[in-house]
């Protein structure tokens, strides 16, 4: 007996590349965030500056917001898109 073949569809490559995109544009504004910035010079022994201006905040906040609203933004997204696809192909089968 033959081993069966895992084969990967086009559209989920394409939503796994989605997915790694939107990921990596959290951890690219991650490391512009100063409170971040921070803590990962904190961790790696490297010199923390001290900061207490609220600028430094607004970024951090976008983050957190962007980090926790994404998820649900993608999926929002993806399931209107294929609702869509579903039905521009039930359109098509009936006309």
């Amino acid at each position: 007996m033959r081993p069966k073949i895992t084969q990967f569809s086009i559209g989920s490559m394409m939503l796994l590349m989605l997915v790694c995109s939107v990921i990596s544009a959290g951890f690219f504004y991650a490391s512009r965030v100063n409170a971040i910035q921070q803590e990962m010079s904190g961790i790696t022994g490297g010199a923390v500056s001290i900061a207490t201006n609220a600028d430094g905040r607004i970024p951090h906040v976008i983050f957190i917001m962007f980090t926790l609203t994404s998820p649900l933004i993608l999926a929002g997204t993806l399931a209107t898109v294929m609702s869509l696809i579903r039905w521009k192909q039930r359109n098509n089968h009936h006309g």
